[in-house]
């Protein structure tokens, strides 16, 4: 099963190592709402929020299909500023194409965290959508991809008060 601790680690490590981002955020739209008011730092990544669902043909290999994503933004001082905008979506775009390449890397390499992280990562389900304005004039770009886990759903008797 996809470790949602390990998940959010993995995530945390790329954009502590990634030359151009300067803050993480995970999940809760909150906690970047809070951090516009006390100065997010540009650009960030935000990663989203979990989703998937369960998937099997015959009861053998029972999948959990795990919808997962991150967002780069970055912010532009002038608003409707329509170059500049353009040239930060393309600079947002090769950021999180960085991210994805890390990704990739790591997860042909089998390192440990990231098989925990993103199992069954498959760059073939990676998609993006540019976004903006988000928050307070920022621009960014969303990116989304599968990852598939082997999930053991074994009735276990003494999870139950009566079985």
């Amino acid at each position: 099963m996809t470790d949602i601790s390990s998940y959010v680690e993995y995530f945390r490590t790329l954009a502590r190592e990634h030359k151009e981002i300067n803050d993480f955020y995970m999940m809760d739209i909150n906690e970047p709402l809070a951090a516009l008011r006390s100065n997010i730092k540009y650009p960030a990544l935000i990663l989203t929020s979990l989703s998937g669902n369960f998937e099997d043909s015959n009861l053998d290999n029972i999948l959990d299909s795990i919808n997962a994503g991150f967002l780069i933004v970055g912010h532009l001082d002038q608003v409707d500023d329509f170059s500049g905008e353009l040239l930060l979506l393309g600079r947002m775009k090769q950021i999180g194409t960085d991210i994805i390449a890390r990704m990739l890397h790591d997860h042909m390499k089998c390192e440990l965290l990231t098989m925990k992280a993103i199992p069954g990562f498959n760059i073939n389900s990676v998609s993006y959508e540019m976004l903006g304005p988000v928050f307070d004039n920022d621009f960014g770009v969303l990116f989304s991809f599968k990852i598939l886990d082997i999930l053991d759903l074994e009735y276990c008797p003494t999870t139950w008060l009566s079985a």
